[in-house]
This record gives C-alpha cells, structure tokens and sequence, in this order.
C-alpha cells in the first residue's frame, strides 16, 4: 500500500512516503533540507547526486523511523552536524 502525508513534528512539516514493497516498507521522511531514508535506499547514489540525506536501518513505520538510529550519512548531513549514532529523532530538525 502506497501511503504520501505531510506530517508535523516539533513544530515544522516534513513529507513522509512509505510503499510496501516487499519484506519491509521503503520510507522516505523528506525535510526542506534533506530526507531520511530506510536501508532499502542507497546511501552511496545519495552521496554521488549531492543529497543531503540520512538512513536509518530497521524501520517499519514513522514511529520506528523516528527512534531509530542514524545508519549513515552523506557528506552534506555531516555539514548539518548530523552523525551516525544519533536518533532520528534528535536530527530531524536539521533537515
């Protein structure tokens, strides 16, 4: 199923995208600077069209996505002050 919102949190709106596609759902949480992205994205095209992009492993939903921990980041999330380790949920904010 195929499920596009404009989601609030902590004051500001970010586009979540989530699709099932298989084992998991891929989910994209998109803020004005930059998204977070679930493992079945990659991080490395990412990196080479100059996103500013987090991903986060594991997920299954907004929730789980927001609790989870930064898997890795690109070059210009590192700028942000974004680092893997870090929960979603505490980075948000910078994208």
């Amino acid at each position: 199923m195929f499920r596009f919102e404009t989601v609030k949190i902590g004051g500001s709106e970010y586009e979540f995208f989530s699709y099932s596609v298989g084992n998991a759902p891929l989910l994209i949480l998109k803020g004005k600077k930059g998204y977070v992205m679930c493992g079945y994205l990659n991080l490395e095209a990412a990196e080479k069209l100059g996103d500013t992009a987090v991903r986060a492993s594991g997920v299954k939903d907004l929730d789980t996505l927001l609790g989870a921990s930064v898997a890795g980041v690109t070059g210009k999330a590192k700028l942000l002050g974004i680092n893997e380790g870090q929960k979603v949920s505490e980075i948000i904010a910078k994208l």
